[in-house]
């Protein structure tokens, strides 16, 4: 585990600066590099991605007891370090490319799938998480340190404040656990907030649904879009399928949800009930 002096040298050496506002925060602590590795216990056969491998502080410890990791850097100077750092290391294939346009299939044989690990930049976390999302079917489950509001949103249940349209994606993709909290103090640069530890455990089949995911997250998202109205107030705002006041109020009593709901108390179960009435309409 490299520390903030050894850094501060490859800083000097490769002549660049890490940036906080792109995500480049890495870990400095021995103790949670430990509890991180112990939690995601991988096996001889996994196949690991690890998105944003930085200066490979975690990549040559995974490879060690797995069969391959594919470590995707985007960072061009981040990339060299890792190239030389990592050039014995046969069992991983070093990628640099934007992960946000990384074709994750390509490395994957029709039997095979993937285990995502990741310390995800906090500005883009979110739209790297609605892409793994995207790509369910070929990934087992994902160990993601992230920003500790992006966690607590993840896991959040009806009628918290944090519960929200991310919320219902993941709870439709995946089963979520809170592993540990990580000081921002574990991390240099210093990042302005802590961290999370999440284990993103994929649920199988769930993009075989008889389900048109696109339109159910067309609702979820219309019914977020204005919190303090009600959800029929909410999908009027976003012309929602053109429905009418009465139409969607139809719709709701058929589905036995209480007229003057709104979409922060409604469970993921709510939302399916609701976009199969309007399918049937």
């Amino acid at each position: 585990m490299l520390n903030k002096k050894e850094i501060r040298s490859l800083e000097r050496e490769f002549g660049f600066r890490l940036q906080k506002k792109l995500g480049q925060n890495f870990l400095i602590d021995d103790n949670i590099k430990d509890k991180l590795l112990n939690a995601a216990d991988f096996k001889i056969d996994d196949i690991v991605l690890e998105i944003g491998s930085g200066l490979g502080q975690l990549t040559a410890d995974i490879a060690s007891s797995v069969k391959k990791v594919i470590a995707v850097e985007y960072d061009k100077k981040l990339f060299s370090i890792l190239r030389s750092a990592l050039k014995d290391n046969r069992n991983i294939l070093l990628v640099h490319e934007d992960f946000l346009k990384f074709d994750l299939k390509s490395f994957l044989r029709d039997d095979e799938k993937l285990k995502i690990f990741s310390n995800l930049p906090y500005y883009v976390s979110t739209p790297i998480i609605l892409k793994l999302f995207a790509h369910v079917r070929y990934i087992d489950c994902a160990y993601l340190t992230l920003q500790k509001e992006v966690a607590l949103r993840l896991t959040a249940k009806p009628g918290s404040k944090e519960y929200g349209s991310l919320s219902l994606y993941a709870e439709y993709h995946c089963m979520v656990e809170r592993l540990f909290d990580i000081s921002r103090n574990s991390f240099y640069p210093v990042p302005k907030v802590d961290s999370t530890t999440v284990l993103m455990k994929m649920k199988e089949g769930a993009d075989d649904r008889k389900i048109d995911k696109n339109d159910l997250f067309e609702l979820i998202r219309a019914a977020f879009s204005t919190r303090r109205k009600t959800l029929i107030n909410s999908l009027l705002a976003r012309e929602y399928k053109k429905l009418s006041r009465s139409e969607l109020s139809d719709i709701l009593k058929k589905v036995d949800i209480p007229l003057n709901s709104r979409a922060e108390t409604l469970c993921l179960t709510d939302f399916i009930k609701i976009y199969e009435s309007i399918r049937k309409r």
